[in-house]
């Protein structure tokens, strides 16, 4: 019984409108580089943890493209779109138990004058061949601290998921979109756990792609904070007269 993803054809599509900006290898930006998505910088790249089922497997940075999602305006946002090439996280099942987990984290800053407020995530391509027990999650850490990309404890803006996947004999998860909610930020740092997972010999598990998008708020103007002073404490003087 095949069941693909038929809640991300749109999506998909949506994509591919969006994906007009120019789109930068994954392995580029862990080897130091940076990606400018509206207002907003992402760089601090890395991988924090790779482990796979097959021993001779290893997921090739450069079939991960990475481009930014400048549309949006503060809701929901700039962001960014992943997009998964050549079936790079496809796993098929072996009979046992076959999967890929991949983390890897960045981190984002806003400039000064606006904060980061919130963020979402969203799969966007991929398909499961429903047999037994297959399909593909995404944990997501974010935190104000650098460790928090990789200690759950030290998340303190949130942990979100997302997951499509199938456990026989009826039950179809399908938890698309997924977000945090956290006071006004200047700089955060993200990670994203990708897990992909087959069982058996006739399943298959492929993610092609996700988005990111992060929201975000003005910083008043300290003009602007003085005078509203001024005008509370002008009111205060004026009940007392009263009084």
């Amino acid at each position: 019984m095949n069941k693909p993803l038929q809640y991300l054809g749109a999506a998909a599509l949506a994509l591919a409108v969006a994906g007009n900006a120019q789109a930068v290898p994954l392995t580029a930006l862990l080897n130091g580089g940076s990606i400018t998505a509206g207002d907003k910088v992402f760089d601090e790249w890395r991988v924090i943890f790779e482990d796979y089922s097959n021993s001779t497997r290893s997921v090739d940075s450069d079939n991960i493209e990475v481009t930014a999602l400048n549309d949006g305006g503060n809701d929901p946002g700039p962001g960014l779109a992943f997009a998964i090439l050549n079936g790079e996280m496809d796993v098929r099942g072996d009979g046992t138990y076959a999967y890929i987990d991949y983390m890897f984290g960045f981190r984002v800053t806003a400039p000064r004058g606006l904060l980061i407020k919130d963020n979402s995530i969203r799969l966007t391509q991929g398909s499961i061949q429903a047999v037994e027990d297959n399909g593909f999650f995404i944990q997501e850490l974010v935190g104000t601290n650098a460790l928090a990309v990789e200690d759950y404890s030290l998340a303190d803006l949130g942990i979100t998921e997302v997951e499509f996947s199938w456990v026989e004999p009826n039950s179809l998860t399908s938890n698309l979109t997924d977000g945090a909610n956290f006071p006004p930020q200047q700089q955060i740092w993200v990670s994203k756990n990708i897990l992909v997972w087959a069982k058996s010999d006739q399943e298959v598990a492929s993610l092609r792609g996700f988005e990111q998008r992060f929201s975000q708020v003005a910083v008043p103007e300290p003009a602007t904070l003085v005078l509203l002073g001024l005008g509370l404490a002008g009111a205060s003087l004026a009940r007392r007269r009263r009084d």
